[in-house]
């Protein structure tokens, strides 16, 4: 039965069962079965789906916040004696954004597999990572910031694997077809691929000495992945606001023009969040550290 109360807490967080069914390594048939008998065992709901997530009713509030310290308190010690084991072994569940997911994380969990392969690994491929906190060991997120920018205060540790500026870009064809804009205002009258998930909306940064732009861009075409939005520029449907480092092999390859260059604009940052160390486990503190070591 604590099994599946830790189950309970575990579908709360994450609002859903086969994410917390992944967590506790069990199928999402037997999640489900697990909720029903602990709901049968106390005779009463526990929770009911809301805007399709999972949300304690008031008897599944009060199993939540009375039972989840243990389950915490259960994993810390888990995570302590993890340290004591004599090979490296354990799960480590990663939340990344698409972009590094696509690029560079599986090159490094890969090689780090291939060093310990005890070591097992869970990666949810998301743009929002950081809305993983509760259920992941380590996160990877982006985000685009420029002068005044603050990010929210997490309690989580922050560092910073790259940054970039963002390059406006479009291919020769397209700037032939519809003329190359050379003001930043001028993008009002052009097709704008965007990502909400790089730029957070529809706003593109622009700095030229003093003066400081932040225009609204039509939503010409709205993607959540940065690559695709790549591959969209390439196919001469409009102008991107991408990361340098997506789009400078292609802008080498004369495949995409760099649009504006004489602007500033904002900085793309991707970071890698994870626990204090009082809360990590050993092992994805170790891999953590390898993450970090191989950008260093």
């Amino acid at each position: 039965m604590l099994d599946k109360m830790a189950f309970f807490v575990h579908v709360i967080r994450s609002g859903s069962i086969s994410s917390a069914a992944r967590l506790s390594n069990i199928s999402v048939s037997a999640g489900s079965r697990w909720l029903q008998d602990l709901e049968q065992h106390f005779d009463t709901t526990l929770c009911r789906r809301s805007n399709r997530l999972l949300e304690a009713t008031q008897a599944g509030q009060t199993l939540f916040e009375e039972f989840s310290p243990l389950v915490d308190s259960a994993e810390r010690i888990s995570r302590k004696l993890e340290g004591f084991q004599d090979h490296e072994r354990g799960h480590i569940t990663i939340a990344c954004t698409p972009v590094y997911a696509n690029h560079f994380l599986m090159d490094r969990v890969a090689e780090y597999s291939r060093l310990n392969p005890l070591v097992t690994f869970n990666i949810n491929v998301t743009p929002w990572a950081l809305d993983h906190a509760s259920t992941c060991d380590l996160m990877i997120s982006a985000n685009a910031h420029f002068q005044g920018y603050r990010e929210k205060d997490l309690l989580l540790v922050k560092r910073e694997l790259m940054q970039c500026p963002f390059v406006v870009v479009a291919s020769p064809s397209y700037i032939e077809k519809r003329s190359r804009p050379s003001h930043p205002q001028e993008l009002s009258q052009h097709s704008c691929l965007m990502a909400t998930t790089l730029t957070g909306s529809n706003d593109w940064i622009f700095r030229k000495d003093l003066e400081n732009m932040m225009l609204k861009v039509p939503k010409t075409i709205e993607v959540n992945d940065s690559d695709l939005l790549l591959d969209g520029a390439l196919k001469n449907a409009g102008v991107a606001y991408l990361p340098e480092f997506v789009v400078k092999k292609a802008i080498d390859e004369g495949q995409l023009e760099p649009l504006l260059e004489e602007y500033e604009t904002s900085i793309w940052s991707l970071n890698l969040y994870y626990h204090s160390q009082k809360n990590a486990s050993a092992v994805a503190t170790r891999f953590k550290e390898f993450l970090l070591d191989s950008v260093n």
